[in-house]
């Protein structure tokens, strides 16, 4: 993944990707809704999620930029700036939380696969929490002093950076790049969060299905 962030040109094309796969599965999932009679509204949560992940740093920090130009907040010593990084960092933030889009294409397409609904909320929490460092980038991205930039490609490192190196640093040999990227789009804690959350969840909400089935039955 960190190879998509340094490189625009596979930034961008992850992000059509995503948008792509977003498009594809609102439409599929409208015809869905048609066709069962029922709101699917529930399955956009992830999305918006998503939406504030990717976009809200770079709107918060405009908050704080309109708040130092009006007077509102006071300005640090070193002075403040309207940086490249409000238009830029909202492209990785995307690549970064990729896995919301995930479960936004599996819900939509999948509403009934177990306990969809209830899987989808923890999830979503469980996801959004890393995601709370993002902000504190806000004050980075207006910042005029020297380095304000390496704060931000710290948390990134740390957002990215896969999961198991580290809980058990050296459990990755010197591996190539290309596959160390692949590890870590699949390990980093926003992924890992999400499927710990997805996979626990899955069973306790089919094993409560199933219980209810049975009291149905001998009822």
């Amino acid at each position: 993944m960190l190879l998509i962030i340094e490189n625009d040109l596979y930034k961008y094309l992850a992000v059509a990707v995503m948008l792509l796969a977003i498009l594809f599965a609102y439409f599929k999932g409208r015809g869905a809704v048609s066709a069962g009679s029922r709101s699917l509204a529930w399955t956009h949560v992830p999305l918006i999620a998503f939406a504030i992940a990717s976009l809200g740093p770079s709107a918060f920090a405009i908050m704080i930029y309109l708040g130092y130009k009006v007077g509102l907040i006071q300005p640090p010593p070193s002075g403040y700036r309207f940086s490249t990084f409000i238009a830029g960092l909202p492209f990785d933030f995307a690549v970064m939380n990729w896995t919301f889009v995930a479960l936004y294409v599996t819900c939509r397409l999948r509403p009934n696969f177990g306990s969809a609904r209830f899987v989808m909320w923890l999830s979503v929490v469980a996801m959004s929490l890393p995601n709370v460092l993002l902000f504190s980038l806000a004050w980075d991205m207006v910042s005029n002093a020297r380095g304000a930039g390496q704060g931000i490609g710290v948390i990134e490192a740390m957002l990215i950076f896969p999961t198991v190196a580290m809980i058990w640093p050296g459990a990755l040999p010197d591996i190539p790049d290309a596959v160390l990227n692949v590890i870590s789009v699949f390990t980093a804690p926003i992924p890992i969060l999400g499927l710990i959350s997805w996979l626990p969840a899955q069973l306790i909400g089919r094993s409560a299905s199933n219980f209810r089935r049975k009291e149905t039955v001998r009822s």
